[in-house]
């Protein structure tokens, strides 16, 4: 055993054959063996020994598992242990004659060296990542030859110790170690005997980092990785519960990769990840178990977390993927209905606003959302907890320059006005919500927003919602405002100016053209609170705030004593220019297609000589300009109704008056003209 330290390499072979011989012919006699092995050990292998007699040690041990060929299981622990304690020697040629002992003690006794294959690639890691060349060369060799034993008898491999291992390594950031991760990861797949899925939650976070290293080819095959690993989760059948619960250990994982501080390549990954996850429920059967659609549930704030991540980013295509992932939640949730995670999802929606504060397109993905559980939910407390949560926000983005964003925060209100749209009961501790969020919508149209987005909030809130209530509930506002008047004129004046002129309050204006019945009581302090008060009378009283808005008001709705009754008050007021500006809107908004019928029945004077004398004083209120000229044209035309009259007096008499408005008492038209007087008083104080 001299000749094993020799420096002469033929001397060095000598001494292997020799002692292999040795052991071969010892190999009945593991008494004899053993001696021989403890004789390399204490001579060759101990901790003090030179490097020299370390490299002949080696060298004797890979000899001795040459020699002993079958009967090597007894002593297979005693040869490997050394000579990967040997791995960690502060020589570089020491680790590389021990990674050359390895290797021959592998190739000897092939499949037996498996049940060391954890120990042996933790010490590949090292020398895959070892400062020297020949060294990393060296674990290049022995790697190769694990593989193909590997490859050769799969049966052997103990994956449920050697697959946490790689996980572990698949984190450090050595692109050596990394590659020697990736090649062994590729190789398990390859292994039908092997199901590397199944512990996908252990590694998938070290995939997922390499992503981002600087190694193209790093990248490269980490993606070609994940893709495989998908494939074989996702494709081919519907989700079982194996699936659904390695779907729900990963999706954590996944969702922190869609994070903006993580690589583009990463994010990107990561939201296909989420689209496969969303697409495995898809195919999952209706009648899923109990258990699938528990992990469904507790997967969906994940996956929200994660779309909503994706949603700002730079990058197109990744702000693509988010979208699409959403729409598909979206449509998803809505099936869940009861089972949805109200409270968790509405924490979720939080952090993401949060998160993203600066962020319109996440504010209104989250709006999105808001509706989706208002609509979906069984929570009957749903629609306060979002108002509660999250009002002011909402409220906020109605005064930003956004549209879309501002439209998506109207459409949550309209949902918590509006409440569920099946027969469930929807209660919110006797909280109507609808009183409550048109109170705040009055205050966001205070903050000068009235002119430049109020046009377009008030049509889209008519069209969605019960636009009787809403223009009813404003009036009971407007009634009660005793501090802000200009605001109260103002408002009865946008109001009204979209009662007349949008397509959304056509029902409005066809319900005010219905006779008003004789019971409705229209006395001073009446109330109008009742569900079957006429709408005239629900929208009178607060249309006095504006008095050209009211006298709009009654002649749509053909009251046309108060019209005139109305018209000779204005003569009182002082000409100021914005009076005058109304009038020239009414004399217009007259000659639109909408008052068609009221300018037919000037063809009727006798018949309506209120409204004729209510035209002719408009005609003498206003100034001679083109309003003046215009509504002048337009009377002339009544010579032809008189004459009409004249020749055809019966016909006249007989015309029927079905859309004609009940004509209000003169007790009535009293005690409307003293509150149109009262609340006009306090406007011209002001």
């Amino acid at each position: 055993t001299r000749k094993l330290t020799d420096s002469a390499y033929p001397k060095r072979k000598q001494a292997a054959d020799e002692v292999a011989e040795r052991v071969r012919k010892a190999a009945g006699n593991p008494v004899e063996v053993q001696r021989i092995l403890t004789c390399l050990q204490v001579q060759f292998l101990d901790t003090s020994a030179s490097a020299c007699c370390k490299k002949g040690g080696l060298i004797g041990l890979a000899s001795m598992a040459l020699g002993l060929q079958d009967s090597v299981d007894d002593f297979l622990p005693q040869l490997v242990k050394p000579v990967l304690e040997l791995l960690k020697d502060e020589e570089p040629r020491v680790r590389y004659y021990a990674c050359e002992a390895l290797y021959n003690i592998s190739k000897a006794v092939n499949d037996k060296v498996l049940i060391h294959l954890k120990e042996i690639f933790e010490g590949l890691c090292k020398l895959h990542a070892d400062v020297d060349h020949e060294v990393r060369r060296g674990a290049n060799v022995l790697d190769r030859l694990m593989k193909d034993i590997a490859t050769l008898h799969p049966e052997k491999l103990r994956s449920e110790s050697f697959v946490p291992l790689i996980a572990e390594r698949a984190k450090f950031k050595n692109p050596y170690v990394r590659q020697l991760v990736l090649a062994w990861i590729k190789l398990l797949m390859d292994m039908k005997e092997v199901d590397i899925v199944q512990y996908l939650p252990l590694y998938l976070e070290g995939l997922f980092s390499m992503l981002g290293d600087q190694s193209r080819d790093i990248r490269h095959n980490a993606n070609e990785c994940l893709e495989h690993l998908l494939k074989a989760l996702t494709v081919g059948g519907a989700a079982t519960e194996a699936r659904m619960q390695i779907v729900a250990n990963t999706a954590g994982i996944v969702v922190k990769h869609c994070d903006v501080g993580t690589d583009p390549n990463a994010r990107l990954t990561a939201l296909m990840w989420l689209n496969e996850y969303i697409n495995l429920h898809t195919r999952a059967p209706r009648e899923a178990s109990e258990p699938h659609q528990k992990k469904w549930i507790g997967m969906l704030q994940e996956l929200v977390k994660g779309t909503l991540k994706g949603f700002d980013d730079e990058h197109e295509a990744i702000a693509r993927m988010a979208e699409e992932n959403n729409s598909r939640m979206l449509a998803l949730a809505k099936n869940l209905g009861s089972n949805l995670p109200v409270d968790q999802l509405l924490n979720q929606l939080q952090a993401s606003l949060d998160e993203a504060k600066n962020s319109s397109v996440v504010r209104g993905v989250c709006f999105q959302w808001m509706c989706a559980l208002i609509v979906s939910s069984a929570d009957p407390q749903i629609r306060k907890k979002i108002l509660d949560n999250f009002g002011d926000l909402i409220f906020q983005t109605l005064l930003e320059n956004d549209d879309e964003v501002m439209k998506n925060a109207l459409v949550v209100l309209e949902s918590i006005m509006e409440g569920r749209r099946d027969s469930q009961q929807d209660t919110c501790d006797d909280v109507d919500l609808f009183d409550v969020v048109a109170d705040r919508l009055l205050v966001v149209f205070r903050r000068d927003t009235l002119e430049e987005k109020g046009l377009d909030m008030i049509r889209h809130l008519c069209q969605h919602l019960n636009a009787r209530r809403l223009y009813v509930t404003v009036a009971r506002a407007v009634q009660k405002e005793t501090s802000e008047l200009d605001f109260a004129q103002h408002l009865v004046q946008t109001f009204s100016w979209i009662l007349f002129t949008a397509p959304q309050t056509k029902a409005l204006r066809e319900e005010l053209l219905q006779p008003i019945p004789a019971s409705a009581s229209v006395a001073p302090g009446a109330s109008t609170e009742r569900q079957d008060t006429p709408l005239f009378l629900e929208l009178l009283e607060a249309w006095f705030h504006n008095p050209v808005s009211a006298l709009a008001l009654c002649l749509w709705a053909q009251q046309y004593e108060l019209a005139n009754a109305v018209t000779a008050r204005l003569a009182a007021f002082e000409p100021s220019l914005d009076l005058l500006k109304q009038l020239d809107q009414l004399v217009h908004l007259l000659e639109s297609p909408v008052f068609s019928r009221l300018r037919l029945q000037l063809l009727e004077p006798r018949r309506n000589p209120a409204l004729l004398k209510c035209l002719l004083g408009l005609a003498m209120i206003l100034p001679q300009a083109n309003a003046f000229s215009t509504l002048g044209q337009r009377v002339q035309v009544v010579q032809s109704g008189l004459l009409l009259e004249a020749n055809y007096p019966g016909q006249a008499m007989e015309s029927n008056g079905a859309g004609a408005g009940m004509p209000l008492s003169e007790t009535d038209m009293e005690g409307l003209l003293e509150r149109f007087d009262k609340v006009t008083q306090a406007l011209w104080d002001v």
